[in-house]
């Protein structure tokens, strides 16, 4: 499988919004979704297929900044954006979205998404540690499956609930075990490479197709692995990655990383490994396992947010890190604060370099961040 990705983001997502209106020629319904901690298993139990909505490009910011202020987060920004400037695909496909209530931006930028598209918000309790929190969320889900089941006219069923869990674990275990073959030095594939590659599979209507793209890309590194194929030099600096996502659109401090001589051999955060160690149980009452499972997602509005640093000490270690970046984006304040944590533990007890890069969606500040990143790398090789 060629593990290389010559579309922009543009063209995949006008590509998979033509799967979805075949699929619901076909009758099938979408729900957009905008958060990891969207319980995906209570849609596809529903029989309906999962969408993802948050904003990843800057072209729709102009858009949502006649309405939001122009110092909010740019995917706040650029999600209200899609959807109300008529230029994203996806957006109009979905017949209702559901949110959750992680930071303030997000909360208040719902109140007017839902006069584009029928709407819920779940409640996030933001102290995963304490016992009523379980309790609480748990409450979340048994709301959302009743909407759900309210505004697609289904029944979502314990067997239904049963398979879908199924389904997820077996994605999680595979996009882990493709994250894990960057653990070989060098690595068999690039950061940039393969978030551009993981992006444009994900956006895949049949699950089953999914798996089977999946099983093609691990197929693919592992050949590579025993091959001795090497994506890049064994000098190049390890890197990791923490703090926001990127995916295919928003990846320009990623590129500029590895063009200025690093590797991105390993991801914390949105769209990380991380989101992937914990299966649903599948023991247990579905509804209590999913509850567990999803709140213990690492973001940032938690606090104490302790398990992320657990996380990325472990990772350090695992994927024989020489630097750690962190990303923030501008307005983040939850992940702006906590990149102070981020920093002491790289640097105090791991003793290697980091750098905390907060940033937009745009262009503009190419010049400056490929300075300070060439700065770091350097550093880094200075240091080994």
């Amino acid at each position: 499988m060629e593990l290389k990705v010559n579309q922009k983001i543009d063209e995949v997502k006008t590509n998979f919004a033509q799967q979805l209106e075949m699929a619901k020629d076909e009758g099938k319904k979408v729900v957009g979704s905008l958060c990891s901690y969207f319980p995906r298993e209570i849609v596809w139990a529903a029989g309906a297929i999962s969408v993802g909505l948050c904003g990843t490009t800057e072209g729709p910011i102009e858009a949502a900044e006649k309405v939001l202020p122009a110092d909010q987060c740019p995917m706040v920004k650029a999600t209200y954006g899609r959807a109300i400037n008529n230029t994203c695909p996806i957006f109009p496909l979905a017949d209702v979205i559901v949110g959750e209530t992680t930071c303030d931006g997000r909360k208040k930028m719902y109140e007017l998404l839902a006069r584009e598209k029928t709407m819920h918000v779940m409640d996030l309790p933001q102290r995963p540690e304490e016992p009523e929190a379980k309790i609480h969320w748990r409450g979340e889900i048994e709301k959302l499956k009743a909407f759900i089941e309210d505004q697609l006219d289904v029944k979502i069923t314990e067997t239904s609930l049963r398979e879908a869990i199924a389904r997820g674990n077996k994605e999680r275990a595979l996009l882990k075990a493709i994250h894990e073959c960057r653990k070989v030095q060098p690595p068999p594939i690039m950061g940039l490479d393969l978030v551009a590659v993981s992006t444009k599979t994900g956006y895949t209507v049949d699950r089953t197709d999914y798996h089977r793209n999946l099983e093609s890309i691990l197929s693919e590194l592992t050949r590579r692995i025993e091959t001795g194929y090497a994506a890049c030099d064994a000098k190049r600096p390890r890197i990791l990655w923490t703090g926001l996502g990127n995916s295919l659109g928003c990846d320009k401090v990623l590129r500029l990383v590895e063009e200025c001589g690093g590797v991105v051999v390993c991801q914390e955060g949105c769209g990380g490994v991380t989101r992937l160690n914990d299966p649903i149980d599948e023991t247990k009452d579905p509804l209590d396992a999913i509850a567990e499972r999803y709140l213990r997602v690492t973001c940032s509005c938690m606090t104490p947010n302790n398990t992320r640093f657990d996380d990325i000490d472990l990772l350090i270690r695992d994927f024989n890190i020489d630097g750690v970046i962190d990303l923030t984006w501008q307005s983040c304040h939850a992940f702006n604060i906590e990149s102070y944590r981020v920093g002491e533990l790289v640097r105090e007890k791991h003793g290697i370099p980091f750098l905390h890069v907060v940033t937009d969606y745009s262009q503009s500040d190419i010049g400056q961040l490929k300075v300070r990143i060439e700065a770091f790398i350097e550093q880094i090789l200075a240091e080994k």
